[in-house]
């Protein structure tokens, strides 16, 4: 090559290196994420969100598993950022086709963690776009995002589809948003070849959220939830003329049952001394099945307070239920049994443990409504550090709010304990044990369970 062509070829590999080199010094990359390893020695678990066993002479087993979170942020400046996050979880020695307990990402036997690794498992959690308006001076976050409810996740912890917009003024905080988090679904299953387009049939929240603080040891807080549902397909009265679905071979008449519900509540963060707590209560209302009337409600509260070398904690809920399925609906709503959590509670039987990865379940199978019953438990535990070693202890108690059709309303007592160490300072192990003393109600199908038990072994990395 000539020495003209070799200069013009290096001015052209400089020329491009330039202008690939603009946006990247313009935007700052930024990565984040976290490796978790769960080993399970238990006569509870059955791997997923599969609830926890109560049955006759269960089998000890080990399983394992593990799930890695890759975060990429776009950060053009201060004001705009691009967030992606996505999600990795694997069992070991894989899951096959016939498993059907709840892995998230790994259905139909496309799972790493099988014989020789290769499957496609990476699940998006979240892509928005967050921004400040330079014009009303909120903050913006539009696309597929995470929300959390202002009641501990009793009512929803998800990630959505939305748009929400949060403007500080002074003392007060308050936020707007809407999800979508089902847009025709139910139509296009049921063969609905009237009504399958996008926007049909939908499902959507609406939030209003404002907090004030009085002043810097006590906040409070109100919200509004409204839930729009109209997206399940029922069967309609005969003559009518509305559009048909196809049922199998035979076209039916189709109408929609719409749910529409009203949340309002009040929640508070106080302070005082080496205390703090942090009480909540919500009420509902509004219909369910275009018919039955709602008539809801929920309290609790959180704490921590500091004591010796630690701290304890305590927590507690009541969410309403029903044992009539008659008249008025008075069970608490939730969006799904599947993403409502209440991790104050630190159980690892008794409720969803907060530490969970793939295998996230309870007694209750996740759902704290006891489908419709209603659920009510207290919990209580102390926990500390030493140089690099990290501990917990803790009991639980829950019941349901209504007895069940045998009478019985006790599900259980659990006892736990937790001990760990920082091996570097984004990396800890740990070992948890917990053990719960089952309660009545589950003597009408399992009266001669065995008390369910776990042991956890622990390694998790955070960057």
């Amino acid at each position: 090559m000539s020495f003209q062509k070799k200069l013009l070829a290096f001015a052209a590999v400089s020329a491009l290196s330039a202008a690939t080199a603009v946006p990247a010094m313009a935007l700052e990359n930024e990565f984040h994420g976290m490796f978790k390893f769960m080993g399970y020695q238990t006569n509870a678990l059955q791997g997923g969100d599969a609830k926890v066993l109560a049955s006759d002479d269960p089998h000890s087993g080990f399983f394992a598993e593990q799930r890695a979170r890759i975060m990429y942020i776009a950060k053009a400046n201060d004001n705009l950022k691009l967030v992606t996050h996505f999600e990795l979880d694997s069992r070991f020695g894989g899951i096959k086709v016939t498993d059907t307990k709840g892995y998230k990402g790994t259905y139909n036997g496309n799972d790493s963690g099988n014989l020789d690794a290769d499957a496609l498992t990476l699940e998006t959690k979240n892509i928005y776009l967050d921004f400040n308006c330079p014009i009303t001076g909120a903050n913006f976050k539009v696309g597929m995002q995470p929300w959390a409810d202002a009641y501990q996740s009793l009512f929803l912890l998800a990630d959505m589809t939305g748009a929400i917009a949060t403007k500080k003024v002074d003392n007060f905080t308050g936020s707007l948003g809407w999800f979508r988090f089902d847009d025709n679904t139910a139509a296009i299953a049921a063969g609905d070849t009237t009504n399958t387009g996008a926007g049909k049939y939908t499902a959507d929240l609406i939030v209003v959220d404002g907090k004030y603080a009085i002043n810097k040891d006590i906040t409070v807080g109100a919200t509004y939830y409204n839930v729009q549902n109209d997206t399940v397909a029922v069967a309609a009265t005969a003559g009518t003329t509305t559009p048909s679905v196809v049922a199998g071979t035979a076209a039916v008449p189709r109408t929609t049952s719409y749910d529409l519900l009203h949340m309002i509540g009040l929640n508070a963060d106080i302070k005082f001394g080496d205390a703090v707590v942090k009480p909540f209560a919500a009420y509902q209302f509004g219909e369910k099945d275009s018919s039955t009337d709602i008539s809801a409600y929920m309290f609790g509260a959180t704490g921590k307070v500091k004591v010796g070398p630690g701290s304890v904690n305590f927590a507690g809920y009541y969410l309403s239920g029903d044992n009539n399925n008659t008249g008025d609906v008075k069970s608490f709503q939730t969006i799904a049994a599947s993403t409502t959590y209440f991790n104050a509670s630190n159980m690892w039987l008794l409720q969803r443990p907060g530490q969970a990865i793939n295998t996230s379940t309870s007694l209750l199978g996740n759902d704290n409504t006891a489908k419709g019953l209603g659920s009510a438990g207290v919990f209580a535990g102390y926990e500390g550090t030493m140089d690099k070693v990290f501990y917990n202890a803790n009991v639980g108690y829950m019941t349901t709010s209504k007895k069940n059709a045998a009478g019985d309303k006790s599900i259980g007592t659990e006892i736990n304990a937790q001990v760990g160490y920082k091996v570097y300072d984004n990396l800890s192990a740990s070992v948890a044990g917990a053990y719960a003393f089952l309660g009545n109600y589950f003597d009408a199908t399992a009266p001669d369970a065995d008390n369910p038990y776990l042991v956890n072994v622990q390694l998790s990395y955070a960057f």
